[in-house]
C-alpha cells in the first residue's frame, strides 16, 4: 500500500535500501548541530540493516523520486514504537515528517493498536507534540551514556 500527500509519495522500504537510509538518518541527526564525536556514538543505532528492514515496518517518503525521509515502526500486541522517523534536511518543513507520521498512525489504527510511543530526540519534541504526542517521562539514550531522551506517547 502506498500513501500520497501533495508531492510526497510513501512506499515500503526495499530490502537493500539500508545503506541509503542509514546515510539519510545520519544527515538528519547531524542537522541539529551535534559534533563528530556525538555522531560517531550514534552511528550504530542509526544504521539501518537488512535485519531491521525485515523486523520493522519501514516506510520511505519520496519527492520527485528522491528519498526525502523514512519511518520505522515496531509493534508488540496493541502497542507501537516509533523506532525511527527522519527527514533529509533539504526536505524539512514541507510536510514529509507529517506524511510519514500520518502513514504510521493510520496503519496503527487499522490494526487495532491503541498506544504509540517514541523516545524522541530533544530537538524533535515540538514535532511530536504537533502530531498529538505528549511527554510522559525520560529514558536513557541507547547511544550516549548518561544522556536522557524525552519519552512521548499517543493513545487512540
Amino acid at each position: 500500500m502506498t500513501t500520497t500527500h501533495d508531492a510526497v509519495f510513501v512506499r515500503p522500504a526495499w530490502p537493500d535500501e539500508g545503506p541509503a537510509l542509514s546515510e539519510l538518518a545520519l544527515e538528519a541527526k547531524a542537522h541539529w548541530g551535534y559534533d563528530a564525536e556525538f555522531m560517531a556514538q550514534c552511528r550504530d543505532e542509526l544504521t539501518i540493516t537488512s535485519e531491521k528492514i525485515a523486523k520493522f515496518r519501514i516506510r520511505v517518503a519520496e519527492i520527485d523520486g528522491e528519498r526525502a525521509g523514512f519511518s520505522a515502526m515496531g509493534v508488540v500486541e496493541r502497542m507501537a514504537d516509533v523506532e525511527d522517523l527522519f527527514v533529509a534536511p533539504r526536505f524539512m518543513g514541507v510536510g514529509v515528517g507529517h506524511c510519514l507520521m500520518r502513514d504510521m498512525l493510520d496503519h496503527a489504527r487499522r490494526h487495532g493498536i491503541q498506544f504509540v510511543q517514541v523516545e524522541a530526540d530533544p530537538n524533535a519534541t515540538d514535532f511530536y507534540e504537533r502530531e498529538g504526542f505528549r511527554m510522559c517521562g525520560q529514558v536513557p539514550s541507547g547511544s550516549i551514556p548518561g544522556r536522557k531522551l524525552p519519552l512521548m506517547e499517543l493513545s487512540f
